[in-house]
């Protein structure tokens, strides 16, 4: 019986598991290798309340068996039972105190239970037993969990002083330092851990990351590809390098293509080659659709998620997320609550979700993620699902085979040229999302030039999507509109202001015309939009959560329409608004209607008043009707795949 469970394990039949385990658990005597066994079973199936009932009875067994203590810890931490996770951890040290893995686990537990300061005593008092745990355990990195950033960099800096070659440390450092928005200090310790090991893909990854913030694009690119090219394995740095073209677009179409195939075949169906597609039943029955992402928390894509949990047709469908967010909040609980089912997966083995997702008989899998950091496309890779979609979250082609579609709409599929896309490309209809922004957004207020006496232009992205050819642009449109500002705000301070103030003096433009502000909180943001007349859409990455908050403030904006996705979105948003004057085919179109509507001032103050009815009353904020077309879409491709 055992040996069938574990055959039937090996092979991901879970059910089949319990039913050869049967005699066994109900036989008198207990027998702690079958509990054990249909515990990780039920795990790998969701079942985490009968897993804990089955490894309870294992523990009390066979008290010395340290592997049940360490599954019931792993499943405890699963549920949020931080807890029930150390007095797990504490009975297994009890039976072997010298497991290591118990007790660098232990430490985060208590750091995750509350208790941060028992945390570091644990960890320090390992230190004195000259225990050698890895860097990320060290009490540098509790303290940066708590948010303790000055003590951190304390630890990190008396570490250096006795080990300066340590490339880890430096590392860490620069993680810290740039945690605090020290990013001109953390670019500089990224470089240090580099200069000691050149082969550090981490250092590598996050150099290129604060060089990204800062707006040194290709430089970024450069360390992205080096880190790939040090780990070909590291699924995250190829994809850290593709979501990074983003910024600065490809080169040619050519590389484009040659990239995301490389990709799917070091990570996707070169390793997990996808066969026929298998288990479609009966088109006509109530479909499972399961949600990834590592962004159900206070993030923008609950802007546009949460109306569609909101009016999802429960009775064609049920919907199961599948939340890998590391740290929960509000937003979690609100989008669990409106869930048909919820999976907190954090730090999931990529295999033993793929077999959960096969458990829970879900029909329909989407990613809400792309490549961005920390994406589930490992798992999207290992099909687990019949059909596959990617939506959402990333603008671009995720390059996976086993990636069924992708789902767009009318206006960016009727301009783009992504021939690389390896999904079939679906449109929505006329807007691929639903917008609903936060509660609590202040009034429109009256047009800011006609106060001033003079407009003023802003950017609201990320800097990062500021790439060199926007900033010849807004230079363009300041000469174009001489008595003008420009309000960029979402910079990092230090060096990249003190470039981009330079940039603009080279460019004739006087520094008191240019105001850099850095990232305020939502509040703030949306209050900023009242010292804007015209807001700068980014390019060739086009903003979407920014460039829709935009008009909910009264703030039209131009946009550059390009030839992909993800520089389409300001076109599609623009076009459902009844703003197609305000999209430019090039940079000359960029700048001319820009300077153009900067003269038109009565015009200007009459559209701001109204552009807030024109969104509500768009497709745009037209949540019932996108929910319904969305999941006629998901239904349509179902039984086509199923023919």
């Amino acid at each position: 019986m055992l040996l069938a469970a574990n055959d039937a394990f090996a092979h991901g039949e879970l059910e089949s598991v319990t039913s050869h385990l049967q005699p066994l658990l109900q036989d008198d005597v207990p027998h702690p290798d079958a509990l054990h066994l249909a515990a990780v079973a039920e795990c790998r199936r969701g079942r985490f309340d009968q897993a804990q009932v089955l490894l309870a009875r294992a523990t009390d067994a066979d008290p010395t068996r340290i592997d049940s203590w360490h599954t019931l810890a792993e499943v405890r931490f699963e549920t949020g039972d931080a807890q029930g996770a150390v007095e797990a951890l504490r009975a297994l040290l009890a039976q072997d105190p010298g497991y290591r893995p118990a007790h660098e686990r232990l430490v985060f537990a208590l750091h995750a239970s509350g208790r941060s300061d028992e945390a570091i005593d644990t960890y320090q008092m390992h230190r004195m037993l000259d225990w050698t745990f890895d860097t990320a355990t060290n009490p540098a990195a509790v303290f940066h969990a708590q948010g303790r950033l000055g003590d951190a960099v304390d630890a990190l800096r008396a570490r250096i002083a006795t080990d300066r070659k340590n490339a880890a440390l430096w590392n860490l450092l620069g993680a810290t330092r740039q945690a605090q928005a020290h990013l001109d200090t953390a670019i500089a310790c990224f470089r240090e851990a580099v200069t000691l090991d050149e082969h550090d893909v981490s250092a590598h990854r996050r150099l290129a990351f604060a060089l990204d913030t800062a707006g040194e694009l290709e430089t970024a690119v450069q360390h992205y590809r080096r880190a790939m090219e040090l780990d070909p394995s590291n699924a995250q740095a190829s994809s850290d390098h593709l979501a990074a073209r983003l910024y600065t677009g490809w080169p040619s179409m050519d590389e484009a293509r040659a990239a995301y195939e490389e990709h799917d075949r070091r990570h996707g169906s070169g390793r997990f080659p996808v066969g026929a597609t298998a288990g479609i039943r009966d088109t006509r029955r109530r479909l499972r659709i399961g949600y990834v992402s590592g962004d159900f928390f206070a993030h923008a894509i609950s802007y546009f998620f949460e109306p569609l949990l909101e009016h999802h047709d429960r009775s064609r469908f049920e919907i199961v997320c599948y939340d890998r967010t590391p740290q929960r909040d509000a937003v979690s609980r609100r989008l669990e609550q409106k869930a048909d089912g919820w999976r907190c997966v954090h730090g999931e083995d990529w295999d033993r979700l793929a077999d959960r997702i096969r458990g829970d008989a879900i029909d329909i899998l989407v990613d809400l993620k792309g490549h961005f950091d920390d994406n589930s496309l490992p798992l999207f890779a290992r099909k687990p699902a019949p059909l596959q979609a990617t939506w959402l979250g990333y603008p671009d082609t995720t390059g996976l085979r086993a990636m069924d579609a992708w789902l767009s709409d009318d206006e960016i599929l009727a301009g783009s040229s992504a021939q690389y896309a390896s999904e079939r490309a679906v449109s929505l209809g006329r807007f691929f999302m639903c917008f609903r922004p936060a509660a609590g957004a202040p009034e429109v207020t009256a047009l800011p030039a006609s106060r001033k006496g003079y407009v003023t232009f802003g950017c609201f992205n990320s800097y990062s999507k500021v790439s060199p050819a926007m900033r010849q642009a807004m230079a363009g449109i300041l000469r174009e509109v001489p008595e003008s500002r420009l309000l960029v705000t979402a910079m990092p301070g230090g060096d990249t202001r003190h470039r981009l103030q330079e940039y603009f003096q080279s460019e004739g433009i006087a520094p008191h015309r240019i105001e850099m502000r850095g990232r305020g909180g939502h509040d703030e943001f949306l209050r900023w939009h009242g010292e804007v007349d015209i807001a700068l859409d980014s390019f060739p990455y086009n903003g979407t959560t920014t460039a829709l908050h935009s008009l909910w403030m009264g703030v039209p904006f131009v946009a550059l329409a390009g030839t992909a996705h993800v520089s389409r979105v300001g076109a599609s948003i623009l076009a459902n608004t009844n703003l197609r004057e305000w999209i430019a085919a090039d940079v000359e179109g960029y700048v001319r209607i820009a300077s153009e509507q900067a003269r038109t001032w009565e015009s200007l103050a009459t559209l701001r008043q109204s552009l807030r009815d024109r969104l509500l009353s768009s497709t745009i904020m037209d949540e019932a009707s996108f929910t319904r077309r969305l999941e006629d879409c998901l239904l349509s491709l179902w039984r086509e795949t199923a023919c």
